[in-house]
């Protein structure tokens, strides 16, 4: 039985968590064994057909976690935990019991992006962190008084553009690779660290 079964609505994600498990030791946790599958009807997909997707999957895995955006999942009048309770209360009619949690990127995956890293401006092809924020915010992609963009993916998005550089899966797993976890205050990446120690921590695992 491998420890860990996640399941994606995009190819984005798929990256940025194979990159960040890799990380085991910045996570305070032992190396596990995991798989990612992307649903193929995306964020909808996910939110409708999560339980049915992994349940074949039962007794192969000992948990379970589900990713998704709450941007396009087609439930954007519900918030992010209501949502993720939608999910749980279905994987664990399906029989998942204690051993599943959900994931709701609010607005997108690309909160996880927004931090105080220099290789966030390394990856997204400017030469530091001051100039792109203050690119984002001359052009009304960033707010003054806020800790990072309202609207993540378009920012994301315009940064690249300024600069030429293709968007690609690639440049997620390289910010997921090298940036440090303490710079991330969003609220879901912080719920993802508490579970993966919960499960997996090395003083647990012993």
């Amino acid at each position: 039985m491998k420890d860990l079964i996640i399941l994606v609505s995009d190819k984005n994600m798929y990256y940025v968590l194979d990159a960040l498990l890799q990380r085991h030791k910045a996570f305070q946790i032992k190396p596990i064994e995991y798989d990612i599958y992307i649903h193929p009807l995306r964020d909808p997909g996910v939110y409708q057909g999560s339980a049915d997707f992994l349940r074949s999957f039962l007794r192969q895995y000992r948990f379970t976690l589900v990713f998704f955006d709450r941007e396009g999942s087609g439930k954007e009048k519900k918030d992010a935990d209501e949502i993720a309770e939608d999910i749980i209360t279905n994987l664990k009619r399906n029989g998942w019991e204690d051993r599943c949690e959900v994931i709701v990127f609010d607005p997108e995956l690309e909160t996880w992006a927004w931090i105080n890293s220099p290789y966030l401006a390394k990856h997204t092809g400017w030469e530091n962190l001051s100039l792109l924020q203050d690119f984002l915010r001359t052009n009304d992609y960033w707010e003054m008084d806020l800790q990072k963009p309202l609207r993540p993916k378009e920012a994301f998005e315009a940064a690249l553009r300024e600069k030429r550089v293709q968007r690609s899966s690639a440049i997620y797993k390289n910010i997921a690779s090298d940036a440090g976890f303490q710079d991330c205050i969003d609220p879901s990446f912080k719920k993802f660290h508490r579970i993966l120690k919960h499960w997996f921590s090395v003083e647990k695992n012993r």
